[in-house]
């Protein structure tokens, strides 16, 4: 009996994450660097700091700083884990960030809108680390990929002020964060549905079994 003999495998370098898994978490940091300046104005005071009556220093605490606090906590955890798990983190976050954009659209009060820029941030800060970890790990264009995204960002940030300004003036600051919120819940959509194409494209392909089928026997049958 012909036994084939077993296949030996052929061990290859993991290789980097492909170039679409950064538009899921790309489009969430995006909108985070956009909310992390939507409060401000350049002419002046905001529709939301006079609408909850804060006063500039309440205004960089509550809006900015805890931001930026939650931000700088939650960037490391997407840094070390973005690469290997993109859509287990990069999920979470943009939902603690739709949470987050939901509580300030209806803050009646400062101590809400802690709360909310507190979620903002992490998610945001996440979203950040999951960006920049897997555009380190790419296989190609990676100059290209940290280009645009820093481009991007820097854009979203200095634009802010001005479209929320311009929406907050016309009608609330409120709607600015009902806007962003649908922004965030696309980005949502986006990541899972990029992680589930990532799911099954990273399904390997069946193996075949260690040893060969023998020959069937010689002659005919049995009766």
């Amino acid at each position: 009996m012909y036994v084939t003999p077993p296949m030996q495998s052929d061990p290859r370098p993991a290789a980097g994450p492909s170039w679409w898994l950064v538009i899921g978490p790309g489009f969430a940091a995006l909108i985070g660097l956009f909310l992390l300046t939507v409060i401000y104005r350049f002419d002046g005071r905001s529709v939301l700091q006079v609408e909850l009556g804060l006063s500039n220093q309440s205004l960089l605490l509550s809006g900015l700083v805890a931001y930026l606090v939650a931000a700088a906590i939650a960037f490391p955890a997407g840094l070390l884990l973005g690469a290997r798990f993109p859509t287990s983190v990069t999920v979470p976050a943009i939902c603690l960030m739709l949470l987050g954009v939901l509580l300030v659209a209806f803050a009646p009060n400062s101590g809400l809108l802690l709360v909310g820029r507190v979620l903002n941030g992490l998610g945001a800060g996440a979203a950040l680390g999951v960006t920049a970890a897997l555009i380190r790990w790419l296989r190609t264009g990676r100059g290209v990929a940290a280009a645009v995204t820093a481009g991007l960002g820097v854009l979203a940030v200095v634009i802010a002020p001005l479209l929320g300004g311009l929406i907050s003036d016309a009608f609330s600051f409120r709607l600015v964060y009902l806007i962003a919120a649908l922004f965030v819940f696309v980005a949502l959509i986006v990541a899972a549905v990029i992680g589930i194409v990532a799911l099954v494209a990273a399904k390997p392909p069946a193996q075949p079994m260690p040893y060969g089928v023998p020959y069937p026997p010689q002659g005919p049958p049995d009766a």
